[in-house]
């Protein structure tokens, strides 16, 4: 479904951020996929998020030159920058046998981006649903409530990274390495990382232009 790029348009999903503070055209970019690895996740030129930081400024974030289905150390991964992508290659997944339904979903990320939908997902229309009705922070609880995901263990900071874990579905947001969450080391983190993908099935990274730098965040990703 991500085969080929699009605009999102509308007061919907991540579109419906500050839509009263910005002009016309109100429309967001999202990236076609493509086979690769994480060497070529790269910034693109097109707008892909918008809204206000906490100073009441519009920002205009540009993200991914593309969406990029590749291998972090042997697991199918996903490449995204703005995170409600991920629920879409869930669902994917699932069709395509890698994971099972009740999946544990390890969650590593600054926001728990655990809110309310305004609908179930539907999964005969899930591309729809991902685009158009979730947004960053509300991509989660759908998939709990159809059974896509179980249990879901949240990592958030520091206290959170325990030796031991596992999970089926590593699904990481690289604002978690923002400026910051710099206190945290990051080889600790890698460390973690390194050992939940021992387990992990299936993995999805978000580049979150709004939360970090695009370039900070490639950075990073290129160091996992």
């Amino acid at each position: 479904m991500y085969n080929k790029a699009f605009y999102l348009e509308g007061n919907r999903g991540n579109n419906a951020f500050a839509w009263e503070q910005r002009d016309e055209p109100r429309r967001l970019y999202v990236p076609s996929v493509i086979d690769g690895s994480l060497s070529d996740v790269e910034l693109g030129d097109e707008v892909v998020f918008e809204d206000v930081d906490e100073h009441g400024v519009l920002q205009s974030c540009k993200g991914l030159r593309n969406f990029i289905k590749c291998e972090l150390r042997g697991v199918p991964c996903v490449v995204v920058d703005n995170h409600n992508h991920a629920l879409y290659f869930w669902a994917e997944a699932l069709e395509q046998g890698l994971i099972e339904r009740g999946a544990k979903l390890l969650h590593v990320d600054q926001h728990k981006d655990m809110r309310e939908a305004p609908e179930k997902l539907d999964l005969e229309d899930v591309f729809r649903f991902t685009n158009e009705v979730c947004n960053v922070g509300n991509y989660i609880r759908p998939a709990i409530d159809e059974g896509l995901i179980g249990e879901v263990q949240m990592v958030t900071g520091e206290a959170d990274l325990v030796s031991e874990v596992s999970c089926d579905i590593l699904n990481l947001d690289l604002d978690f390495f923002a400026p910051e969450m710099s206190y945290i080391d990051f080889d600790r983190v890698c460390d973690f990382l390194h050992e939940a993908l021992k387990s992990a099935k299936f993995v999805t990274i978000a580049t979150s232009p709004f939360f970090i730098d695009q370039e900070l965040a490639i950075s990073k990703a290129r160091l996992l």
